[in-house]
């Protein structure tokens, strides 16, 4: 496995390397490990990846820390933070998923919904914790 640093590609791959960091035009990634890939469109299969900025991602067999952009779609793949405007998701794992239009069957772990409900959750038991406080003192 080859190893680099920085990577600026006008429309390149990325094959079997380690990489710190991926700039580029459309970026093309495979089972490589890269620390973070910022271009307009990224293609990813079989790679692992700390952090992915695009417009438009598809990722395939791969796990990332975050992902975001505007179009993104996950197959067979694992997120720990999912930001899209469009995302896409088939036989995938995402932890934290913020988007307004989701497509597929999510395995999502934590959605929008649930924190909205763990934050109301957390205001009324405090304010509950706060009048037992008061009323036994």
């Amino acid at each position: 496995m080859r190893k680099a640093g920085v990577m600026d590609l006008p429309d390149g791959v990325v094959r079997q390397s380690r990489v710190e960091r991926v700039n580029g035009e459309s970026v093309d990634a495979r089972q490589s490990s890269v620390g973070s890939i910022s271009g307009s469109a990224v293609s990813l299969r079989q790679v692992a990846v700390r952090q992915v900025t695009s417009d438009q991602a598809v990722m395939s067999q791969t796990a990332t820390v975050v992902v975001r952009g505007q179009d993104l779609e996950l197959k067979d793949s694992a997120a720990v933070l999912a930001v899209g405007q469009n995302v896409s998701v088939e036989r995938s794992r995402v932890f934290f998923l913020l988007s307004p239009s989701v497509t597929g069957p999510v395995a999502a772990t934590f959605t929008l919904p649930a924190a909205f409900a763990l934050g109301f959750g957390y205001v009324v038991g405090r304010a509950c914790i706060r009048t037992l406080g008061r009323l036994l003192s």
